[in-house]
């Protein structure tokens, strides 16, 4: 029997949509199916239920995968058991487990459950990439108890981000050791901003967005060190510019990540310079410099995407993973779709898109499919970028 993790298997409040998801790992699926012993699925969602509930026994049903047979059933064209605890004896070719993240033991990478969990299989492959980054039972103990494989997605991945490392490699070191200082790219003209961009001329760009710049700041580290220009918007903008004591109203931040951001210089990094601001349910345009106390940021401007464009054409390769604004909200989705149609319009370059937000608007926008290059994981991809391994690798 094989054990097959496979990542994001979610609903309801699982952005990334469950039937893109699971044919992400189609072909593995697919792959296993053709073998006459017995397969048990052992899906990763991406919500935590014991995060997003007060009493996850009071809503097991809610975060259930029992609910999902019928679509993986109509993927794979096959009868699927359903396995509702370790305790279930597979009945079918192919048996899917309960959400692994309702058994207690699953978080706590408790060596006991893993042991339970494998005895359910002897192979283990391994195809939940964008969970890999954590030290779970299922996907850290597992490797260590049985004969472990890969998936052909999970491969595919790592490929891929292998492939974007090596330009890092070629990126041309010679460049103009100033990089990008706010205070040249800035200068306040009566009313408005200007921008004064320096050009190193940089051949690998990462565009990061969302809400957290301490779990991208590892990233960020790295990437400084090298010829690299970093490009911020969302959230991490915002911390970025509140640590350098600039004014961003009542905008989303890290207060206990300023300090870590103020001590650390930070070369051939852009950031905004106007927005589009929330203030008492009206929209406004905003320049840097501009913003008031009660404002708060939800998006990019036009005049910073105009420069974050030209600067992305020098580049021969680029990572963006996170979105620029608010895109739940339609009124601050703009920046992040101009984005992406500005991507889809680079002819001849390496462009690898990321992270379960972004793949959910691109997927709401039909897009996603559009692009050669797709990554499903976010943190394991950002940990992936930052040290070139994962927890699972480890003893290897």
């Amino acid at each position: 029997m094989k054990l097959l993790p496979t990542d994001g298997l979610g609903f309801e409040t699982d952005q990334f949509g469950l039937t893109t998801r699971y044919q992400y790992g189609f072909e593995t699926d697919k792959y296993i199916k053709m073998y006459p012993k017995e397969s048990v699925s052992d899906p990763h969602k991406s919500v935590d239920p014991h995060k997003s509930v007060q009493n996850p026994h009071k809503s097991v049903n809610k975060y259930s995968l029992k609910k999902i047979l019928p679509s993986i059933e109509k993927i794979l064209k096959i009868k699927i058991g359903f396995l509702k605890d370790l305790n279930s004896k597979p009945k079918e070719k192919i048996s899917l487990l309960e959400n692994i993240r309702l058994f207690k033991g699953e978080k706590e990478c408790d060596l006991n459950f893993a042991k339970k969990l494998s005895e359910l299989g002897e192979v283990f492959i391994n195809e939940a990439f964008s969970v890999s980054h954590r030290k779970h039972a299922s996907v850290y103990l597992l490797p260590k108890l049985l004969k472990t494989y890969y998936g052909i997605n999970f491969e595919k991945e790592i490929n891929l981000l292998n492939k974007f490392l090596k330009t890092l490699i070629n990126a041309d070191l010679n460049t103009d050791k100033r990089g990008y200082n706010l205070s040249t790219q800035i200068s306040v003209h009566k009313k408005y901003l200007r921008r004064s961009v320096l050009h190193p001329r940089s051949s690998v760009v990462l565009v990061l967005g969302g809400s957290k710049i301490s779990t991208k700041l590892p990233l960020i580290e790295k990437f400084l060190k090298k010829n690299v220009l970093i490009i911020l918007g969302g959230g991490l903008a915002n911390t970025y510019l509140k640590a350098k004591d600039f004014e961003i109203g009542n905008s989303l931040f890290e207060e206990e990540i300023l300090e870590k951001i103020r001590k650390i210089y930070f070369p051939n990094i852009l950031i905004p310079f106007d927005f589009y601001v929330l203030n008492k349910n009206k929209v406004f345009h905003r320049f840097l410099g501009e913003i008031k106390k009660d404002d708060v940021i939800y998006d990019v401007g036009e005049e910073s995407l105009k420069v974050f464009f030209d600067e992305i054409k020098k580049a021969k390769a680029l990572v963006w993973n996170g979105p620029l604004g608010l895109v739940e909200d339609k009124r601050f989705e703009s920046g992040t779709f101009k984005l992406i149609k500005f991507l889809l319009s680079l002819k001849g370059k390496f462009v690898l898109v990321g992270g379960g937000d972004t793949l959910a608007f691109l997927e709401k926008k039909k897009l996603l499919k559009k692009f050669k290059n797709i990554s499903t994981g976010g943190g394991a991809m950002l940990e992936y970028l930052a040290k070139e391994t994962l927890p699972i690798f480890e003893d290897e």
